[in-house]
């Protein structure tokens, strides 16, 4: 049998699991205050999803609302007590310290390469970083890159050991470095 208690609440709206007397949900639903949801979406649709596509022009142009969209979130987590309140907050603080960096950047480049009279043309082309697999990157951290020069070549043991690793759940670096380093101590060069 399904039953769903849907109550009107002072606001006139309907709710789905309305407090109780005994103050315990009548189902495993939360109710998301609606204000909370419209926040969220603006945060998703104006920060994150530019970011990750890396639209920077609209990311600075919307620069100018992040103060506003900190207080909304202070305030909706005094208010409503829902934790995700936080992680937002900490989301538009590391999105306004990468904007801050990308905009250093740009002026670094226009200062670089800015038009010396001398120069005929200058062009730029940013391409992205070349990321190696989790395993092939930590072997570099703990054992150095193979040179191709001396034709050194990964030891794939190790490189299979560190995969193996990475597959334990909560796995930090600190631990695959302490567990690598004890099975395959390091040769310095």
């Amino acid at each position: 049998m399904n039953h769903k208690c849907i109550t009107a609440s002072l606001t006139g709206k309907n709710l789905l699991n309305p407090a109780n007397i005994s103050g315990k949900p009548l189902c495993n639903s939360e109710y998301i205050p609606s204000d909370v949801v419209k926040i969220k979406i603006y945060i998703m649709a104006n920060i994150i999803i530019p970011l990750v596509s890396k639209q920077w022009k609209t990311l600075q142009e919307n620069l100018f609302c992040l103060d506003n969209i900190k207080k909304k979130l202070d305030t909706y987590y005094n208010c409503y007590k829902i934790q995700d309140m936080k992680i937002y907050k900490e989301l538009i603080n590391a999105f306004e310290a990468i904007l801050v960096e990308h905009q250093q950047l740009e002026e670094l480049e226009k200062t670089i390469y800015s038009g010396d009279s001398k120069d005929v043309t200058t062009m730029i082309y940013r391409t992205a970083m070349i990321r190696l697999k989790p395993e092939y990157e930590i072997y570099d951290i703990l054992y150095g890159r193979p040179q191709q020069s001396e034709n050194e070549e990964y030891n794939m043991a190790i490189v299979e050991y560190i995969e193996r690793l990475l597959k334990i759940e909560g796995i930090t670096f600190h631990k695959i470095k302490e567990y690598s380093l004890t099975k395959y101590p390091a040769i310095h060069r």
